[in-house]
């Protein structure tokens, strides 16, 4: 009997500490995001305070250029905004020019990229983290029907 009490003890605290760490875990995920997003803001000119950083905020670089900031999770209204501006066609182009950079370049372990694009929805970049600190950055730009994009050094 003491034997089966121990056990089901042993079962509540598990699930108690599991249950804990999945609340600590989504917490600490998201300001994990946002830290990432802060280095890679940081590599492309842009410094921002994380509780002033959202989806579709303009953020200005160290050369005054203003930038639309997305988060690839969070890109939803970029497309929309895309589409009513430019074309469905446009945001099409601009899907695949993500897709492209994302199978040629990332690897297990690389962070989820920013969006900048400017204000005419015409260039921006493509950037992201790789576990050992580096950002690959990518200049994206809109041209004839399609998006073309360069990485940057």
């Amino acid at each position: 009997m003491k034997q089966r009490n121990v056990f089901i003890l042993g079962l509540v605290l598990a699930g108690a500490v599991f249950a804990g760490s999945n609340l600590y875990t989504s917490e600490d995920i998201e300001q994990y995001k946002k830290g990432n997003h802060l280095v890679t803001l940081h590599s492309l000119g842009i410094e921002v305070n994380s509780d002033e950083l959202a989806p579709m905020q303009a953020l200005t670089d160290e050369n005054g250029k203003e930038w639309i900031y997305n988060r690839f999770s969070k890109r939803a209204p970029l497309m929309d905004k895309i589409i009513d501006e430019r074309s469905v066609d446009v945001k099409d182009a601009f899907i695949e020019v993500q897709d492209e950079i994302m199978q040629k370049y990332t690897k297990k372990g690389d962070t989820l990229p920013v969006i900048l694009l400017d204000e005419n929805l015409n260039e921006g970049y493509f950037a992201f983290n790789r576990q050992d600190g580096e950002t690959l950055s990518f200049k994206i730009k809109y041209d004839n029907g399609a998006w073309g994009y360069e990485l940057e050094k």
